[in-house]
């Protein structure tokens, strides 16, 4: 096996994200500058990095540039500077602040504009996770680029995912996997809701995560077939049905005097569908109705 290379590159933000990707890459044998707004969190980064007050010189002779800010629109205006793009001119920035895919789309306009070659990323762990096996990172742009990079990218998260050429791809599917966690989350949570509502232990409820995790994984794995062939008809089980067993969750949660927020809105998108024809179709049909508003 041959010794990793060691790459001579720099993080912009020593928030607690930023702080973890820099001390990776340290801790796999990389020069790493490190550079925050507030130059006292850049010390504190410490794991070999080295921390400078001027961005100017912490970017400059750098090939890799790696962004961890708070948005876009601090890491706009943080490399907006005259100076600051001058510096990274030639250089690959790697933008690992979460957004949207226009803000990525900006972004790649901003760095052909001033000679940077440029990688949206999106970053799937907590800041502890980062290099573990627990880490995902999604990257967007040019498959080259991406290449040329990866071995050094790594050192974050071995599983370092290239999506596609389109820049706005990884911001795509990170928050399309964000929205399946959230939403997912917030079900769970007000499933535990009703059970200690009417009296039955929540933990009786978690007990079966298996359960209700194999019925998502189930419907995922029929939906990717059904969305593909844009066909979702079968006989497992119409909407119709699905509606209905939606209609009993919104009443135990009114009459339990819970939030009937979350089961409300459900139904008004499963009723959605069958107004539109779709009742006598399978679940995923609903997914016809939500591409457009």
């Amino acid at each position: 096996m041959h010794p990793i290379r060691s790459a001579k590159m720099a993080v912009v933000g020593c928030g607690l994200m930023g702080s973890a990707l820099a001390r990776a890459f340290a801790s796999a044998g990389h020069d790493v500058a490190v550079w925050n707004r507030t130059p006292s969190k850049a010390t504190a980064v410490g794991g070999g990095t080295r921390a400078f007050d001027s961005l100017v010189e912490a970017v400059s002779g750098r090939e890799l540039v790696v962004v961890s800010l708070s948005n876009y629109a601090a890491s706009a205006e943080v490399l907006s500077a005259k100076s600051v793009a001058a510096a990274l001119a030639g250089t690959t920035l790697v933008q690992l602040t979460s957004g949207s895919p226009a803000d990525a789309r900006e972004g790649l306009a901003w760095a052909q504009a001033h000679g940077v070659d440029y990688l949206d990323a999106a970053i799937l762990a907590y800041p502890s996770f980062v290099a573990t096996e627990y880490a995902t990172v999604y990257y967007a742009g040019s498959r080259g680029t991406f290449d040329r990079h990866v071995e050094t990218l790594q050192a974050i998260a071995k599983n370092s995912v290239y999506v596609d050429e389109k820049i706005g791809a990884a911001a795509t599917l990170d928050c399309a996997i964000l929205e399946a966690y959230y939403g997912g989350s917030l079900a769970f949570l007000h499933a535990a809701a009703m059970c200690k509502a009417e009296g039955l232990d929540p933990k009786a409820f978690f007990a079966q995560k298996n359960s209700f995790l194999g019925l998502i994984s189930v419907t995922a794995d029929a939906a990717q077939g059904m969305v593909e062939q844009n066909d979702f008809s079968g006989d497992q089980c119409s909407l119709n049905t699905h509606v209905a067993a939606i209609e009993h969750i919104v009443r135990l949660s009114q009459d339990a005097r819970i939030s009937a927020r979350f089961p409300k809105e459900l139904l008004d998108n499963y009723k959605r569908a069958v107004s539109a024809g779709l009742g006598d179709q399978e679940l995923p049909a609903v997914f016809r109705t939500l591409l457009q508003d």
